[in-house]
């Protein structure tokens, strides 16, 4: 009788695929700049760290200072104040973007001043975003934002579009809509077309609507005291147009006392 006997078969160790036991590539996330204005990298001149500069500069191209620079500057394309720089006195630049200190005046299509910005003085531009100290005024004819690290304490902010994410303290005059987020807060006079809030931010001030019948007259007082204030400096036709400025209206938002302010008469709020 014969015996059958069966032999169980040793288990034999799994073998994995080299794609398998390779480990998976983790996607990485670029991070995305949130700058306005880009550093400028081509037709550049640099003013040095350690370098004190007392002049009156005049060219094309772009310049970045990273010393202390002193006086009047008009260039065609992007100024750059680097952190720990100081600059002092008027720019007529395409861009400037302020992550330094600046004190003065600036006119320019689009002005930035970043996180470890400091400005002092008055903006004249097109288009607006500040995100660190600020103390002065500001005229953006198109839009102006205040980030989240942006604190600004001005005798008015004023343009078609703001949008709110950080602190403003004083008068604030959109002419089309105003937007606060939840982390921006307002305290002070406010004038607006239109008005959009998130739960979170925090409005503290007298609240008017913006009457361009009403607030036009406040231009014309703009104007005069503009005019006065400037009977003795010429503004270069070529910068206004550079900058997409007419020189009127340079001066319709020209800095203005606090005095000269119109305030709306109590029956017409």
């Amino acid at each position: 009788m014969g015996f059958f006997s069966s032999k169980k078969e040793e288990s034999q160790p799994v073998k994995r695929r080299e794609e398998e036991i390779q480990a998976k590539p983790v996607a990485q996330k670029v991070p995305v700049s949130t700058d306005m204005i880009k550093t400028p990298t081509n037709n550049l001149s640099i003013i040095k760290e350690n370098f004190v500069v007392k002049a009156t500069m005049k060219g094309k191209g772009s310049l970045v200072i990273g010393g202390e620079f002193e006086g009047d500057i008009t260039i065609d394309d992007t100024l750059f104040i680097e952190k720990d720089a100081r600059c002092e006195g008027t720019i007529h630049a395409k861009n400037v973007k302020i992550a330094g200190v600046f004190t003065g005046t600036v006119y320019a299509t689009a002005v930035e001043v970043t996180k470890s910005g400091t400005f002092n003085g008055t903006i004249h531009a097109n288009k607006t975003s500040l995100g660190g100290d600020i103390k002065g005024t500001v005229r953006s004819i198109d839009s102006l934002e205040i980030t989240k690290t942006g604190k600004v304490d001005t005798k008015e902010a004023k343009s078609k579009k703001i949008k709110v994410e950080g602190k403003v303290q004083g008068r604030v005059v959109a002419s089309e809509l105003l937007e606060v987020v939840s982390t921006g807060a307002i305290e002070g006079d406010i004038i607006t077309k239109g008005i959009r809030t998130e739960q979170g931010g925090s409005i503290v001030g007298n609240i008017q609507t913006y009457d361009e019948k009403i607030h036009s007259k406040d231009s014309a007082i703009d104007e005069k005291i503009a005019a006065k204030s400037d009977e003795n400096v010429d503004i270069d036709p070529e910068i206004a147009n550079l900058i997409k400025i007419k020189p009127d209206d340079m001066k319709k938002y020209a800095k203005k006392e606090e005095s000269a302010i119109k305030r709306i008469p109590d029956d017409k709020k």
